[in-house]
């Protein structure tokens, strides 16, 4: 089967292509982007069930975004440091956004294992929080930690 030749036109032709560049950038440009702020902070963290028992300090990188009412924090560090949390209900999470007037933050709790973690970030003082159930010699405990932070 042939193309009746109006169709075929070069004419024809230079408006199709113009219409795409015109409609991709437009319909890619409803694509959520998220900004990633980073944070380089110095932690220390303890587990309160073993006598306040204090991990080795480290420096953690914070990565933050918000793409519309949920937040997403990473940290990235020395592996009892390691984190992510949102504030997105997934099947396997239950997110909650606890951000306030006067800091940052979100807590997830794993649906399966009922662990848990949160972080909050003062915005005043820029001072990390939280908290993370981990694996500590064959147990799940609870680890605090806190430090301040400077932006990246």
């Amino acid at each position: 089967m042939r193309l009746p030749a109006r169709v075929t036109t070069p004419r024809l032709r230079v408006w199709v292509c113009a219409g795409l560049v015109v409609l991709v950038p437009w319909v890619g440009g409803s694509v959520a982007q998220a900004q990633t702020f980073r944070l380089s902070c110095e932690v220390q963290g303890t587990i309160p069930v073993l006598e306040d028992r204090k991990l080795k300090p480290a420096t953690v990188v914070v990565e933050m975004q918000s793409i519309g009412k949920n937040i997403f924090l990473k940290l990235s560090g020395s592996r009892y440091y390691e984190m992510k949390v949102s504030s997105l209900t997934t099947e396997a999470f239950t997110g909650t956004n606890l951000t306030t007037a006067g800091a940052i933050g979100a807590r997830a709790r794993h649906n399966d294992t009922g662990r848990v973690t949160e972080i909050r970030i003062e915005r005043d003082t820029i001072l990390l929080s939280g908290y993370n159930d981990i694996d500590f010699r064959g147990k799940v405990v609870r680890m605090n930690l806190e430090g301040p932070c400077a932006m990246r």
